[in-house]
């Protein structure tokens, strides 16, 4: 009887550790937070926006972050903060701020952003010359330099 109890209690407690390690450990998927700086002819540059494609695993999640007015970007994969380890080829884009919507585009989602000031040199992965690995001790990138057309 007293081992009964005492294997009820037990099972309670390893029940509950496994719940607490399922909410904090692998939660994220195992991915990384990073943050770094975009800069667009050596100035940093807010509205570029950024796609991570896995270099050797076309099944792989893409990660996607848009820069700040001081050029930084943080990364999501999917819904979740962070992204995978690996290699990653990087497309950019940078849609000329200029380009305002008018308010019938606003109200209808009929907006287009402006052309890209990059010229499209960054904007396939097939032809895009970024390439980043990400390990399990990045935090901070180094900067992404772009240059216009």
């Amino acid at each position: 009887m007293n081992m009964r109890r005492s294997l009820g209690r037990n099972g309670s407690l390893l029940g509950l550790l496994v719940l607490i390690t399922s909410l904090t450990g692998c939660g994220s998927g195992g991915l990384v937070v990073v943050e770094g700086t975009v800069k667009v002819d050596g100035a940093p540059t807010g509205g570029v926006v950024l796609m991570f494609f896995p270099k050797n695993d076309p099944n792989g999640v893409t990660a996607a972050g848009t820069s700040d007015d001081q050029g930084k970007f943080t990364l999501t994969s999917g819904l979740d903060s962070g992204v995978a380890t690996g290699k990653y080829i990087v497309t950019a884009t940078y849609p000329d701020p200029a380009v305002k919507p008018t308010a019938a585009q606003m109200m209808q989602g009929t907006f287009e952003p402006g052309p890209d000031l990059l010229k499209g040199k960054y904007s396939k992965k097939q032809t895009s010359t970024v390439e980043i690995e990400i390990t399990s001790g990045s935090k901070e990138l180094a900067p992404i330099e772009l240059k216009k057309g």
